[in-house]
């Protein structure tokens, strides 16, 4: 079955083609008139009624193409806001960054929202507010924990790099969790996802508890390599 086309592309694209083939009219005729010219052989002079023909079939040729252009432009720049908007989204740290009760090495690939205003911290520090999942280019020691990566996005997650043994706590059963499981925090206060924090974001680990630990795939993170977005590599995991 061939799916419905809407009205107005149709329309569109009829005036496109009727532009296009008015242009390559217009374009004929007035080269005729021109090589007969040349030849010694001009056409009669175009009467007033000609010229007014001449215009107004001149018009949909030249706003098509005036219109296209602009659509041309507008794309363009489009994708070139789309393309800072994506150099602004993910980053790769050139040197070591505190980042609350951590430090996040050199190297480090971050995929974040886009800074306030789309614009750096003053003091020349990546600003890690809004921070979503970071690959660490070795593992780092988050609470007592080595992982490869984290993702903070309504929970915090950790990717373990080592295997970890949790005692029974708070009700909840022993784990064990081998490498390349990914441990599961809950904020201790329930926050309201509609409200902007006024502090800038930092990794506070008082602010989270344990939930559990799950095995799944390694968080992924992109980043820029040669001017295109790029997965960076994930370790390969025994998995029990």
């Amino acid at each position: 079955m061939i799916p419905a086309v809407p009205g107005a592309a149709v329309a569109g694209l009829f005036l496109i083609l009727l532009a296009l083939l008015l242009a390559v009219g217009l374009l004929g005729w007035w080269g005729w008139r021109l090589w007969h010219e040349r030849r010694g052989t001009p056409r009669p002079p175009l009467a007033v009624w000609q010229w007014i023909v001449a215009v107004v079939l001149s018009v949909l040729p030249i706003s098509t193409g005036v219109m296209l252009v602009q659509t041309a432009l507008s794309q363009r720049y489009s994708d070139a806001q789309m393309a800072e908007q994506e150099r602004l989204m993910h980053i790769t740290l050139t040197r070591a960054v505190v980042w609350g009760d951590i430090t996040v090495p050199a190297g480090s690939h971050v995929y974040r929202d886009i800074p306030e205003g789309g614009v750096e911290r003053a003091d020349g520090q990546p600003d890690l507010r809004t921070v979503q999942d970071i690959r660490f280019p070795v593992p780092v020691e988050v609470g007592g924990l080595w992982v490869n990566a984290l993702s903070l996005t309504g929970q915090l997650t950790l990717e373990l790099s080592r295997p970890k043994q949790f005692a029974a706590h708070e009700g909840r059963p022993a784990e064990d969790c081998a490498a390349g499981y990914m441990v599961q925090f809950n904020a201790r206060q329930e926050r309201d996802p509609f409200v902007i924090p006024e502090k800038a974001q930092t990794l506070a680990l008082a602010d989270w508890v344990r939930d559990t630990c799950y095995q799944t795939t390694p968080i992924s993170v992109r980043y820029w390599k040669d001017g295109q977005l790029v997965w960076a590599n994930t370790p390969e995991y025994e998995m029990p």
